[in-house]
């Protein structure tokens, strides 16, 4: 019995695995967790069993970080298999607080607060150089349209929570059913836990319903002041983009944008892909002569673009793991920048500096420890050592016609919540994502990726303009809808008219404090049991 225990549990892994996008079994997450909370007690290996349960999960949803293509570098390659080894061991941090709860306060009890314990575990695996928050429970009912539309309330957090408290609710009216020994549906029906289920996962949907009719795109872009923006995907072989002449990738480019342009009068704001500008020259990437891509703008239009920024040290200015020498020269100590650049007509600019970097693709985690290791753990595609930014500044476009504040978010950044929403708390109207996600062609990698970000549109009701070197590059609605999207894989542009929206929502206000208040919670309650099991000793 007890082998059979351990396939039910890890039945949990297959079923988390299918509910989350792109495959289209979202339903499955909300009694994902039964099999393993019903055979956790009675299995003795029960860590092997977490571990193998989020491997699946993991690894059937996440495996083409490490598919192999024809350009892979073997660096990305082993890096896929590593992270599928090492990821699911964190998941067994919330079942150890889980157990010890078990233990000391009853399983029942300890059922209870397992949603709290797994929000505090999954906004804690936000956090960090080595942060990973890609399979947020939450993200599972990206295609469940009208429930998801909840972010707005607490983001993808509560999305999280509520999946775990139906899942606890069925699990225990299933034990009551069991324990009882009733045999009728009725009884498992009008079991109160299985009420609360139901309004639990009801709920959602009316909210739903409502919300998304006040956020309509038909709607807003008749009351809204509005922007035309060019999207220009440029289709470049990543592996091949820093080996490349820098000109060229720039020209494609233009090339794109002057069809676009042709074709499509009044557009507002061009964005191009991340590091469209790579290493092009001291003037252009350190001392910001941009006298050649003012012309671009075609009179009244903004350009947003990724850059590659050179920024060299100021004297006496101390150098940082990620500082390289100019030439070797020790005297010319400089720092590179994955950065966004934005081009307004009137021959202004600014610059933002990618704060969240990718672990081991961008930067060395915790290099200021592991600093050591550099050599040893740079990716050799010319892009395994940017300086980590430290302002998150909203960027102004201004055209002769129309203004807009922008929240510049690249690649790996929108998939944090809280980063994402500090952008428009700070103002901004519209957020712009550049990406490259072409390492991962043809996989589920850029699908998830794009699908991410329906999520933070949601969550602060802004619309969402994305460019993403290969695709999938689009333009998101509020309510997470694609308003347009172009085909990945080709060399393209596409305008689309965006409304910029004021509204605040209350995820907007309030952040996170739903996982901190489970937090609190969480340690609140371990306090007390460490207070009783010390009074019962005395």
């Amino acid at each position: 019995m007890k082998r059979k225990h351990f396939l039910l549990g890890l039945s949990t892994g297959i079923l988390l695995a299918l509910s989350f996008p792109p495959y289209p079994f979202f339903l499955l997450s909300f009694i994902a967790f039964i099999p393993l909370l019903s055979v956790f007690r009675s299995v003795k290996r029960k860590w092997w069993l977490v571990y193998a349960t989020f491997f699946i999960y993991h690894y059937a949803t996440n495996w083409w970080i490490s598919s192999w293509q024809k350009d892979t570098d073997p660096y990305l390659f082993v890096s896929g298999f590593a992270v599928a080894l090492v990821h699911p061991l964190l998941f067994m941090f919330p079942f150890a607080i889980f157990n010890i709860f078990a233990n000391k306060i009853g399983w029942r009890r300890a059922v209870a607060l397992f949603p709290f314990i797994w929000l505090a575990f999954e906004w804690l695996h936000s956090l960090g150089d080595l942060a990973y928050p890609w399979l947020t429970l939450g993200y599972t009912q990206i295609y469940n349209h009208y429930w998801i539309q909840i972010a707005d309330i607490g983001g993808v957090w509560l999305c999280s929570f509520l999946i775990l408290l139906v899942n606890v609710f069925v699990y225990l009216a299933i034990e009551d059913f069991r324990i009882k020994k009733h045999n009728t549906l009725k009884a498992f029906i009008t079991n109160k836990f299985v009420i609360f289920a139901i309004i639990i996962f009801a709920l959602p949907y009316l909210y739903g319903l409502i919300r998304i009719q006040e956020f309509k795109y038909d709607t807003l872009i008749k009351q809204e002041q509005r922007i035309r923006v060019g999207i220009i995907q440029p289709n470049i072989n990543p592996w091949r983009k820093w080996e490349s002449n820098a000109l060229s990738q720039i020209l494609i480019h233009k090339q794109i944008q002057d069809s676009l342009s042709a074709k499509v009068e009044g557009i507002d704001l061009f964005i191009w892909s991340e590091t469209a500008i790579t290493l092009l020259d001291l003037e252009v990437n350190a001392f910001h002569k941009f006298d050649d891509f003012y012309q671009m703008l075609n009179g009244n239009s903004s350009l947003l673009t990724g850059f590659a920024d050179f920024r060299f040290l100021s004297p006496g200015e101390k150098p940082s793991f990620t500082t390289k020498y100019f030439l070797g020269d020790s005297t010319k100590p400089y720092d590179t920048y994955n950065s966004i650049l934005l081009l307004n007509p009137d021959n202004t600019f600014q610059i933002y500096h990618k704060n969240r970097l990718t672990p081991f693709g961008e930067q060395i985690p915790y290099g200021e420890i592991l600093g050591f290791a550099k050599s040893f753990l740079e990716w050799n595609v010319g892009i395994s050592s940017w300086a980590k930014g430290k302002e998150k500044n909203v960027l102004k476009m201004k055209t002769l016609t129309n203004e807009c504040n922008i929240a510049p978010i690249i690649c790996i950044e929108s998939i944090y919540p809280d980063y994402c929403r500090s952008f428009v708390q700070k103002g901004a109207e519209l957020m712009v994502i550049i990406t490259n996600d072409g390492w991962y062609d043809h996989t589920f990698g850029p699908l998830q990726h794009y699908l991410i970000a329906t999520v933070r549109a949601i969550e602060n009701r802004r619309f969402v303009a994305r460019c993403a070197n290969t695709g999938i590059s689009g333009a998101i609605s509020p309510t997470g809808q694609t308003i347009m999207k172009a085909p990945q894989y080709q060399r393209v542009g596409f305008a689309v008219d965006i409304p910029l929206i004021e509204h605040i929502t209350i995820y907007t206000k309030i952040g996170d404090a739903l996982p901190l208040a489970s937090i609190i919670f969480i340690f609140i309650i371990f306090i007390v049991i460490l207070i009783n099991s010390f009074t019962r000793k005395l």
